[in-house]
This record gives C-alpha cells, structure tokens and sequence, in this order.
C-alpha cells in the first residue's frame, strides 16, 4: 500500500490523506460526558481534548513525501481504536486560530485553500477514519502565496436562550419567514421544548445600541401534533450594559394565535432585549418570528 493525497476542487481545494483504502483523520485526545436522564440508556457526548484546527503543510510538487508512515510495535490486536491502530502517519501542519467551533460545538464548513497561518509548524498524527470518533478528515492546506487567504472567524450569535430544543433554531425567530398560521411547520421555528411548566427566556444581543420602542412576537403552537402552546404569560425587558430592565409597556403582553401580538413601551436606547416567559403547566412553547421595532 502507499500514501496518496487527494484534494477536493469542489470543497474548498481541501486535502484528504489515504494509506491503501484507508482514509487517515487526525488523531484528537476525547474527553467523555455523560448527559440524558435515563440510566437504564446512558448517553454520552464526545468533545476534543487536544487541538484540531490543523491545516496541512505539503510539499507542492509531491504531497505524499510529506507524509511519514509509521508502524507501530506490539499488541495491536484491534484496529480500530485509536491506542492500538497498527499504522499511523505523521504530517506536518499549522494551527488556524480562527477555525473554532460554533455555540453548539459543531464545526462549519470549510474555507478555501490554501490558508494562511503564521503558527509554528507542528508534527500531528493521523490514524485510521475507523479509529476515530471525533474526525477531521477533510483538511484545509496552509500556504504562502499570494493566493492564501486568511481564515474567517465565525461571528458568534446575538441570540441566546435557557434553553432549545435541538431539532429547531435560535435564528428562526428573526430570519424573516413569514409563517402562515401558528401551527406552520414548514417554516423553522424556536422552541423550549422539552422544557413544561417552567420559567424561560430567550434574548436578541445587538451589536451597538439601539432606540427600540416596540416588538412584536408570532407564537408556536402545534395543537394536535404535540404539546406547545402559548404561555401563560411573558414580558419583555430590556439591557443596558450587563443589566436587565422591565420595560414600561403600553399594553398587554399578548398570546393571540395565527398573528403578530405587538407589544408597545416608553423608547429605551439599549444593546439588547429579553422575552422572559411562564410556561404553561405540562406544556412548552416556542416562537415562529420575533419583530423587533
């Protein structure tokens, strides 16, 4: 067998390393945590304890010769474990500092290569895809020409909330789809689910401050699919610096169905605002679109 190195013209010119019929990813130290609520059926969830936001550093007239092959003495009895996979190989690479993870801990998509990296070159492992449980197995390549481009950080998001249910959207509430009633499922949507009965907020940060002096909130509501409703109740409150204010609202907060319920109040200049919301009990709830005004 030997080693190749294919690149991706139609992902961003990426690079991936084989040995034989084996895609090679990068070895990353795993750090287990146990989540769910069930102990009769543990779940657990897998984040990186070492760095992977590695390009490759390839020789540009023959890749493979950067790439050393290592095979590795002793009990290696099972392949597919990162600890006893028989044959790794070494490459050099750069760290992008810029390629972070998002607010979900979940990697986007790739940038174009080559890259730009002024880290020190550094000497990583590759093992076996089948070795792996968290994979980078596609890679950017790191270069110095004047076709290298810097690597773009990822703008972290204005919105946050106690919690989301993670088959919807934080950025559903403000993405400009108009839904057609409440109970609109083809459009995305934001919900606290599986959260009944509690206490919740969801929060829009802005980028500077902002003169605002109305919102209006178009509310979930998926009677006989499943179990979100209105709220009881909500409000709206407003930041200045790290500090939340009520703000002094000219009506009610309102919970209609199939419309848009606007809530007016005295102007506040602010960098932020707050829907604090009681659920209803045995119930959640959720927002299909959030106007900010």
């Amino acid at each position: 067998m030997r080693v190749t190195v294919k690149r991706w013209a139609k992902n961003q010119n990426a690079a991936s390393v084989n040995y034989g019929p084996l895609s090679y990813s990068l070895a990353i130290k795993e750090e287990w945590k146990k989540y769910g609520k069930n102990p009769k059926w543990p779940e657990w969830e897998v984040l990186p304890r070492s760095d992977w936001n590695y390009g490759l550093v390839l020789n540009e007239k023959d890749p493979a010769k950067s790439l050393e092959v290592d095979r590795r003495k002793g009990d290696m009895a099972n392949p597919f474990t990162a600890e006893t996979t028989p044959v790794i190989i070494k490459a050099k690479a750069k760290k992008i500092p810029a390629w972070q993870p998002d607010r979900f801990n979940m990697v986007g998509k790739l940038q174009a290569s080559p890259v730009k990296s002024d880290e020190k070159t550094e000497s990583v492992t590759l093992i076996p895809m089948g070795a792996a449980r968290l994979r980078v197995t596609t890679f950017p390549v790191i270069g110095n020409g004047p076709e290298a481009r810097e690597w773009q950080a990822v703008k972290p998001s204005l919105l946050n909330a106690s919690h989301l249910h993670d088959g919807d959207s934080l950025e559903a509430v403000n993405d400009g789809i108009e839904p057609r009633s409440s109970n609109d499922n083809n459009v995305p949507r934001f919900t606290w689910w599986d959260h009944r009965g509690t206490a919740e907020w969801i929060e829009w940060g802005f980028p500077k401050i902002r003169k605002v002096s109305a919102v209006q909130v178009y509310w979930f509501d998926d009677t006989g699919k499943g179990s979100c409703r209105i709220p009881q109740s909500w409000r709206l409150l407003y930041r200045v610096g790290e500090q939340w204010k009520p703000v002094e609202s000219t009506g009610t907060a309102g919970t209609d169905l199939n419309k848009y319920n606007r809530v007016t109040f005295a102007p506040v200049e602010c960098n932020g605002l707050r829907i604090e919301a009681q659920l209803q009990p045995k119930l959640s709830a959720g927002i299909l679109e959030w106007k900010v005004e």
